[in-house]
């Protein structure tokens, strides 16, 4: 007897690579997520030097106030650069909110990978389910025939 093909061959085959394609999408995410954190540490990172180097700057220049080493225009030009700083450290807590947006972006986008991922990977082991009972049918069927087979062939003559 010749056996069968499975007749959902083509589909197992196309959840198959439905299956692998939603793994490279979901590895992508992965790697753009990450990007998206170092991006976000990094800003960060750059605000608190920039913020420490400030500190230290005002702390300097406010100690040589003390010992009466500046002048008015010192502290003029002092005053103008305090503003300067305060718009610069905005501009650089704008960029970390734009790399928290992205990070969260990044996130929800691994998100919705994963769940394409963990969909195909369901597709494809209901494919699989279904071809082992198809399987285990025909096996049967085909140990059911090869009995009644038998039968007949030892049945007594009358």
């Amino acid at each position: 007897m010749t056996s069968r093909k499975y007749p959902l061959d083509p589909l197992a085959r196309v959840r198959r690579d439905r299956r692998d394609l939603s793994g490279k999408e979901l590895a992508q995410a992965i790697t753009a997520r990450e990007a998206a954190e170092r991006g976000r540490a990094a800003a960060e990172a750059e605000r608190a030097r920039v913020a420490e180097e400030t500190r230290r700057t005002k702390e300097a220049e406010r100690a040589a106030l003390d010992r009466g080493q500046l002048s008015a225009g010192d502290l003029q030009r002092e005053s103008a650069w305090a503003a300067r700083a305060r718009w610069d450290d905005e501009a650089r807590a704008a960029a970390v909110d734009r790399t928290k947006e992205h990070e969260s972006a990044a996130r929800s986008s691994e998100e919705r990978a994963k769940q394409r991922a963990a969909v195909a990977d369901g597709e494809v082991k209901v494919v699989e389910k279904h071809r082992e009972r198809w399987v285990k049918d025909a096996d049967r069927a085909a140990e059911a025939a090869a009995e009644e087979g038998a039968a007949e062939a030892w049945r007594p003559r009358r």
